[in-house]
């Protein structure tokens, strides 16, 4: 009976869990935290999905692209504006077409003088 105790209690555990996630709390610690700010600090993955906004795609396209939920997509984005001080998908596009040497708006490369 001990051990039907023990699962009964997994399965709470579980279940309110699920509904912590639901109202956003998390619990646990997931994975490594990245000291910093700026674009040296983003990970690969943030990277690419910075890209992918300053595409101008949506969360839903991003996450499609990368195999990903809207939601993991929605976290990336919102871990990105925090890391770079930005408030916006506006501001992070233009702060990648500045990082790449681009005119926001502009395609191609930035012509010299």
């Amino acid at each position: 009976m001990g051990r039907y105790r023990q699962l009964g209690a997994a399965w709470d555990i579980r279940r309110d869990e699920a509904r912590l996630r639901a109202v956003g709390i998390r619990r646990g610690h997931h994975g490594e935290p990245q000291a910093g700010a700026g674009w040296d600090s983003l990970t690969p993955t943030q990277l690419t999905v910075a890209s992918y906004v300053a595409q101008g795609l949506s969360n839903p396209e991003i996450a499609a692209r990368m195999f990903v939920s809207r939601r993991t997509t929605q976290t990336h984005v919102s871990h990105i504006l925090a890391r770079l001080g930005l408030s916006s998908r506006v501001e992070l596009a233009a702060a990648h077409a500045r990082r790449q040497g681009q005119t926001p708006g502009r395609s191609g490369t930035r012509r010299g003088p």
